[in-house]
Order: structure tokens, then sequence, then C-alpha cells
């Protein structure tokens, strides 16, 4: 592997171009992705939980019916 002794000859070099990482440039593009993912994985994540509410809502499970060993919570 190669060493680097002087950074600002290095970053200046015609074949690096000032890149000291893979994916330069694509900052912007990740944050927008990341952004719409989390955006997706919220939405998501709320209709599935409201779903599941809904369907131990149509079961009509009284305030004492944890009781009766009712698994279904």
């Amino acid at each position: 592997m190669a060493t680097v002794t002087n950074w600002i000859d290095h970053l200046s070099a015609k074949e690096v171009a000032g890149a000291i990482y893979p994916g330069v440039g694509t900052e912007g593009l990740l944050v927008i992705l990341l952004l719409v993912l989390w955006i997706g994985w919220h939405v998501v994540s709320g209709m599935q939980e409201k779903e599941k509410l809904e369907s131990l809502a149509r079961k009509r499970h009284g305030p004492n019916a944890h009781k009766s060993n009712i698994t279904e919570w």
C-alpha cells in the first residue's frame, strides 16, 4: 500500500484531483435517497401499525380482558 508523506502534493496531483475517498460528489444524491427511504419507512410502518390496531379494535376486548388470559393482545 502506498504511503502519503505530503498531502498537499498528493491532493494537487493530476490523477487524484482532490478526491481522497470514493464517491466524491454523490453526497447530495445519497442524502436525498436517505430522506426518501426514511419517509417511506415511516409511512409503511404507520400503515402496518394502523392495520394492527384496527384488527384489535374489531375484536372489542374489554378493559378486563387481560384477566381472562387472552393471547391476541
